[in-house]
């Protein structure tokens, strides 16, 4: 909604800095987080291993890293776009940054426990979200469709402008 007020040069940079480039720590989070998952996946689904065994290598670094990158870039991304900050996703943010100085300890979890931490924190996250923001949701869904039936409105009136008004030929005379 943001990008679609907006008018001019503003327009262009917001569209540039938002969708461009506060896009790649996104990006680069979810490969960093999917390197990281494939790995442990992988190693949590040999039949030899013991599921209480701590995965040793990047692994548990990636995933909690993955992470914290993707929402770093889309608190970014909010920041830029709508000059908000969510406060719960910054507390998110610092406690997953918190559990990732711990890697030491955090490579010593199981595998197992380190893959449902990273998880539990992230349905948290959306679990108090939901909650919290119900109302901005309902009122984005309201200005979202206030917005399509005034512009349903507006093509229903043309079309009715045209179809009463019939086309003309290329000589002037109208069509038959």
């Amino acid at each position: 909604m943001t990008l679609h007020a907006t008018l001019g040069r503003p327009r262009v940079a917001l569209a540039r800095d938002a969708y461009a480039y506060l896009f790649l720590p996104m990006i680069f989070g979810l490969i960093l987080f999917s390197l990281g998952a494939e790995e442990m996946v992988t190693w949590l689904a040999q039949p030899d291993r013991p599921l209480g065994e701590a995965l040793h290598g990047p692994a548990v670094p990636l995933l909690f890293g993955g992470v914290i990158c993707y929402l770093v870039g889309n608190m970014l991304f909010q920041l830029r776009a709508l000059g908000t900050l969510t406060w719960l996703r910054v507390g998110t943010v610092v406690l997953l940054a918190l559990l990732a100085l711990l890697v030491p300890v955090a490579v010593r979890l199981p595998a197992l426990a380190a893959l449902v931490l990273v998880t539990v924190v992230c349905v948290g996250l959306v679990a108090v979200e939901v909650v919290t923001m119900a109302d901005s949701r309902r009122a984005l869904r309201g200005a979202v469709f206030a917005e399509r039936t005034t512009h349903e409105a507006r093509e229903a009136e043309w079309r009715a402008r045209w179809h009463d008004e019939p086309p003309e030929a290329e000589g002037g005379a109208p069509v038959a």
